[in-house]
């Protein structure tokens, strides 16, 4: 069984574009010179070649077309359409100059700079089968062999480098993706990340006790970086991170919003329990005081909002909203507390 993933190129966008171009192209300049070319063209190769070169240029014209989930199985056999038309032309022309050979550069380059490397070595190996195909079948064995071994070994080091080029893009690609997830300060995955997970949640119907979501942030933050400086800031904000990891489940989704701001999703958990929840973190950050670097401890304090749907929101929008209602009723109303929600959002104005 193939692996799906083995066939996807690394830039689908960029792959169809480049693969359009050579396959139109390259399909219909072959078609062109064995229609309009009859003289240097082997009368009974002719048909081969000419359903062989517009095998291409469908197969190329099929990616634009054809929907995702189907356009996978043709990211392969288009290099390999690609050797097979070059091999039949050049046997059709009896072709074996450097030029007819070095055109099988054309699908190898597609394949190593486009296609993961396995099925950028099997297309580099075709090609190179290919080559030996025409020079032993037009060429006497020491002038064939020669050719062979240089083009072989062209083929085979530019599929190494482009290779090597490409899977060192992708690493720094995916590490980049990562510290755009991650907040570099706490450890907290990013707000997108918390959209995300909140959408898809929210989307499922699981009837599982719905879903919660906790908005908290640090009582009177600005006073701590003011008499402490803002390395001390930092470090408060990092071990609220700890205490929120400490008393989180593995479902649970925590991240930094921005600021001292941060929050938790949690996936199936009514909203009761995400009150009692939101009362022992406030107790947790109370009773778990920040150590400077210098020795002296300083008490933390938080305030948090709740909100849960479908009890007052069915939107992400919605529950954001009534989340953060409830984390200002708690700076109202003496900060170090969770807050209520407002009776005019229970159940009504969220859900706008």
């Amino acid at each position: 069984m193939i692996d799906r993933a083995v066939l996807e190129p690394r830039d689908p966008k960029t792959a169809t574009t480049f693969a359009v171009t050579l396959c139109v192209v390259g399909g219909g300049l072959s078609a062109a010179v064995t229609a309009f070319a009859p003289q240097d063209v082997d009368p009974g190769m002719k048909a081969p070649v000419l359903m062989i070169s517009f095998a291409v240029m469908l197969a190329g014209l099929l990616l634009v077309v054809v929907k995702e989930q189907l356009r996978v199985w043709l990211w392969l056999p288009v290099p390999l359409l690609g050797i097979v038309s070059i091999v039949l032309a050049d046997l059709a022309t009896n072709d074996a100059s450097a030029a007819g050979q070095v055109i099988l550069c054309a699908p190898v380059l597609f394949a190593a700079s486009q296609l993961r490397a396995p099925a950028a070595w099997l297309v580099t190996c075709c090609a190179v089968a290919a080559d030996a195909a025409i020079v032993l079948a037009l060429s006497p064995p020491e002038r064939a062999l020669p050719d062979l071994a240089s083009v072989g070994v062209l083929l085979v080091i530019t599929t190494w480098l482009l290779v090597r080029a490409g899977e060192r893009t992708t690493r720094l690609t995916d590490k980049l993706r990562e510290q755009a997830a991650i907040d570099p300060l706490t450890g907290l995955v990013t707000r997108r990340v918390l959209d995300d997970a909140a959408r898809s949640v929210l989307t499922s119907s699981d009837g599982d006790g719905g879903t919660s979501l906790i908005l908290l942030d640090v009582d009177r933050f600005k006073q701590i970086n003011d008499t402490w400086g803002h390395p001390a800031g930092d470090a408060a904000l990092t071990h609220l991170a700890e205490v929120l990891r400490a008393h989180s489940r593995p479902e649970t989704v925590l991240s930094r919003l921005g600021g001292d701001e941060m929050a938790m999703l949690l996936p199936g958990c009514p909203y009761d329990t995400a009150l009692r929840r939101a009362w022992e973190l406030v107790e947790a950050v109370r009773t778990s005081p920040l150590t400077l670097a210098h020795g002296e401890q300083v008490t933390l304090s938080i305030s948090v909002g709740v909100a849960h749907a479908p009890v007052h929101a069915d939107t992400l929008q919605g529950l954001y909203t009534t989340a953060d209602l409830s984390l200002y009723d708690a700076k109202r109303t003496g900060r170090g507390r969770v807050g209520r929600v407002p009776d005019t959002v229970e159940g009504t104005d969220a859900r706008a």
